[in-house]
């Protein structure tokens, strides 16, 4: 049987070919709408703007107790009861709610300011997060079972209101003051879809307190909380330092790349969606041969795909944005290696989430966040916003070398292939520098690009024997 015949039948590849065209039509509207924001708001208010994301994103960590995290084991631990266990785990995170809004506006009793924000844009990016975690709590359930269309269905939905509200009230309302027109704009938005979340969870578990829940819950979140923080400090935290080191106009530059790299990020998103609950399966069944023929041709498509993606995301870039944001573009290369990275490390962390060791999964992701943290504070004032993509993509490469070893040590054995990850790390890293030295030069990057397919192309019929993907994978 053909590689293609078996992909064909394969429900992991299914659920990787939907989650990946529905993420890429959900954030393809996201991507387009990119010039509109660029080009309704100053450099300095897109700076802003993002740097209210930064801390929306970081906020929802906390206030949902990052309990999204327990919903993959809850599903195979409380199989018969998951409903009840949903909304009893979301009763849990009502009060962690309640509780950072009285701390919050305690503080400012106290003081005016809390982050650049004032009380008002404070509260909206408290109301913004929580509905953020709620979509994210529903969407763990979605993913373990399968359910890519609701999947996607909500994302849709949520990301059509969340800009176009955004982009209505920023150009009529608030037309004076965008960067709150866009804050207004995604709390009402996923404020609503929260909500309808949240009472159909309700009204489905109809469970509020159960202690047994909360302590599973928690044994398993918990630990997440640091990790969690520190993959958005890996992620964020060079946003608010160019914002508050080198001005809001160069927050708004590397913000806008950053974005760019969306394509990239939604490819390693999707596949990663449909990895999970597979891999679930078939550790549960322990296919280990199975496990490491299939990483084996994952890790080689990926590859493949993020070469072309890094090529072609240095033009969009150019393309989709006035040429005051074109010193930026050389960012492109490391902000794209730097997801290579990420979805190497999905591999191992994968493990350690099945094996529910989240405390040395959150271990390793502060370390890599520590010092992610420490090389921005040297090298972003000497060397500005490319340093800022590098010392990220670094981090993500010692996060990866953390938890590679790790995984291996809680299964006891070696589930993935190892010389496949390091050849396809040189390919990255080769080609990278190739990109760096032909930024300017279109025809010859396309040139190289073609060169490295057509090597792929041919490693792949000289060893198509080893690439055989079992027909019946579920």
């Amino acid at each position: 049987m053909s590689i293609l015949t078996s992909l064909k039948k394969s429900n992991l590849v299914k659920s990787s070919f939907w989650y990946t065209i529905g993420n890429f039509f959900i954030k393809g509207i996201s991507f387009i709408t990119i010039p509109i924001f660029v080009n309704i708001t100053t450099q300095a208010e897109y700076g802003l703007i993002n740097n209210f994301t930064s801390f929306m994103t970081i906020f929802s960590l906390f206030i949902g107790l990052s309990l999204n995290s327990s919903v993959n084991n809850a599903s195979f631990d409380f199989k018969d009861r998951i409903k009840p266990y949903l909304s009893s785990i979301l009763f849990l995170s009502t009060l962690s709610f309640l509780g950072m809004l009285v701390i919050g506006n305690a503080i400012f009793l106290l003081t005016h300011v809390i982050f650049d924000m004032n009380q008002m844009l404070f509260n909206l990016m408290l109301i913004q997060s929580y509905a953020t975690f709620l979509i994210s709590y529903i969407q763990a359930y979605f993913t373990i079972h399968f359910q890519h269309f609701r999947y996607l269905a909500l994302s849709l939905v949520s990301t059509l209101l969340n800009i176009g509200l955004s982009v209505l009230l920023m150009i009529t309302v608030f037309s004076d003051d965008r960067y709150a027109g866009r804050a207004f704009g995604g709390a009402l938005a996923l404020g609503v879809v929260g909500l309808a979340i949240y009472l159909m969870i309700m009204t489905k578990g109809k469970k509020l307190i159960d202690f047994s829940f909360w302590k599973y819950g928690l044994r398993i979140s918990v630990p997440l909380i640091p990790h969690a923080l520190a993959n958005v400090m890996l992620s964020q935290f060079d946003r608010i330092m160019i914002n508050s080191t080198l001005g809001p106009s160069e927050a708004g530059i590397y913000s806008y790349i950053s974005n760019i790299g969306i394509i990239l990020s939604v490819i390693w998103s999707s596949t990663n969606n449909a990895w999970v609950p597979w891999f679930y399966n078939e550790m549960e069944q322990e296919n280990d041969e199975k496990i490491f023929r299939v990483s084996q041709y994952y890790i080689y498509a990926f590859t493949t795909i993020a070469l072309g993606t890094m090529v072609i995301s240095i033009d969009l870039a150019k393309f989709m944005a006035p040429p005051d944001y074109h010193s930026g573009l050389s960012l492109v290369i490391p902000i794209s290696l730097g997801y290579f990275f990420q979805f190497l490390y999905s591999f191992p962390v994968n493990t350690e989430f099945y094996k529910k060791k989240t405390n040395y999964i959150a271990f390793g992701t502060v370390a890599s966040a520590v010092i992610n943290i420490i090389l921005n504070l040297i090298f972003i004032p000497r060397y500005g916003v490319i340093a800022a993509g590098y010392t990220t993509t670094i981090t993500y490469f010692l996060l990866f070398l953390f938890h590679y070893p790790m995984a291996k040590r809680f299964i006891g054995k070696q589930l993935f292939p190892t010389k496949t990850i390091i050849t396809t790390t040189l390919i990255m890293v080769v080609f990278s520098i190739f990109l760096h030295v032909f930024l300017d030069n279109t025809f010859v990057r396309y040139i190289g690009l073609l060169f490295i397919g057509v090597g792929v192309l041919l490693y792949f019929r000289k060893n198509k024997g080893n690439f055989k993907i079992d027909s019946k994978l579920k």
